[in-house]
């Protein structure tokens, strides 16, 4: 009689259905199932089959890790780390390390973080040529499978005499074509306005496909937040000129701009009721815990932070955090330096860094209270919600760590 050979991934008087080992692997985290693809062939063409992935996706727990851009200085060479940490660690056992393996550290300060997406990484790169122009590259890493990608199709954005080459992107997932997207958008000094480009991962193009028939005037922030299936960045609506002097904007003016993955077309998104007055300096939007948030500088005195509860519902907004710097024991600082980090799932627990004083402070907004922490390295200069995961990155061949 013969023996199926993929009942059993060993030879073994124990034989399990496969099914059952799916079903039993789709439960586990991403580091058991890493180690477990040694097990056997088997074992790991299991573990690495798209439906596998997309099965242990849907089960895994989302947004349990935040990614930190960490600046360091090691004998006076600037450096900067991207790395993961749990969000169950920073909020109960903060000075826990992370392992380097999951590191990712490049002298190189053109490299940024775009976004994190069901556990992949989107880095930017670029080069300043002569002329002004920018030639733009993407690469798309895993950090808990240790993978990248090798490089996107180059994007060349040129300057006019006016504008320089500022380019806003975002990185999301277009659930109804199982699609993971970057999208650029720039001045086009051709066609004199606002353009867009969409590179699809794995794809050697850049489509021009959005279907936005006026791009509006992005705020300085230049990274897009991905929330429910959407990229969304502060904007200027009836503005005639894609050029702004903040002191002249009016609150009537200030809006969402979101762009939704799937279509591929734009709406406006109304800030919050309570947001009534333009703050001194431009707010930003943050994603915690999986909602889009808004925060700001109210007067040089509070650190105001909004959250959208359900996304595109104007009457979800409610304000989670109003709170003096005083209270928080930020001093001589400015208002922009200080960060959201990563918020508890009830709602309670605020994390939140001042990138020039290299303080990390924990607020519960349940009873005000402040504590200061120490995490292994307190430089925190951007924070990405994130999740680990078995996505690979494409295109391939796929390479370690490639900095």
């Amino acid at each position: 009689m013969k023996r199926n050979r993929l009942s059993s991934p060993m030879s073994s008087p124990t034989i399990l259905p496969t099914d059952l080992i799916i079903e039993i692997l789709s439960w586990l985290p991403v580091k058991f199932l890493v180690r477990f693809t040694s097990v056997s062939k088997l074992w790991k063409s299991l573990i690495f089959d798209p439906s596998f992935t997309k099965l242990h996706l849907q089960r895994s727990p989302k947004n349990t890790h935040v990614l930190f851009t960490l600046h360091e200085s090691i004998n006076d060479v600037d450096t900067w780390v991207v790395a993961p940490y749990s969000l169950r660690d920073l909020l109960e056992h903060p000075s826990s390390t992370v392992s380097e393996d999951e590191y990712l550290r490049f002298n190189n300060n053109t490299y940024y973080v775009v976004g994190s997406t069901k556990g992949l990484v989107c880095l930017m790169d670029d080069n300043s040529q002569q002329d002004g122009s920018r030639e733009i590259w993407f690469q798309f890493w895993n950090p808990t499978l240790r993978l990248s990608s090798e490089k996107s199709p180059t994007l060349i954005v040129k300057p006019n005499a006016r504008l320089s080459a500022d380019v806003h992107c975002g990185f999301g997932y277009d659930k109804s074509s199982d699609t993971f997207k970057v999208v650029a958008v720039f001045w086009n000094s051709t066609t004199q306005k606002m353009d867009g480009r969409v590179h699809c991962m794995g794809n050697n193009c850049w489509r021009k496909t959005l279907a936005c028939p006026d791009i509006p005037t992005l705020l300085g922030t230049l990274i897009g937040q991905f929330v429910n299936g959407s990229l969304n960045w502060l904007a200027l609506n009836n503005l005639n000129c894609h050029q702004y002097k903040w002191e002249n904007v009016t609150i009537k003016q200030l809006v969402i701009f979101s762009l939704d993955l799937r279509k591929e077309t734009c709406k406006y998104i109304s800030l919050p009721d309570g947001f009534v007055e333009v703050p001194e300096d431009e707010p930003t939007l943050v994603v915690l815990r999986g909602c889009l948030c808004l925060y700001y500088d109210h007067m040089k005195t509070h650190f105001v932070l909004w959250e959208m509860r359900e996304f595109g519902v104007q009457e979800s907004w409610i304000r989670l955090v109003n709170v003096s710097y005083v209270h928080l024991q930020f001093n001589n600082f400015a208002p922009d330096d200080v960060l959201p980090v990563c918020l508890s799932e009830n709602g309670d627990l605020l994390l939140m860094a001042n990138k020039v004083k290299v303080d990390v402070i924990k607020y519960n907004s349940s009873d005000d209270k402040v504590e200061y922490i120490q995490l292994p390295n307190n430089q925190i200069w951007y924070a990405d919600e994130h999740m680990q995961s078995l996505v690979l990155p494409s295109p391939g061949p796929h390479k370690g760590l490639f900095f």
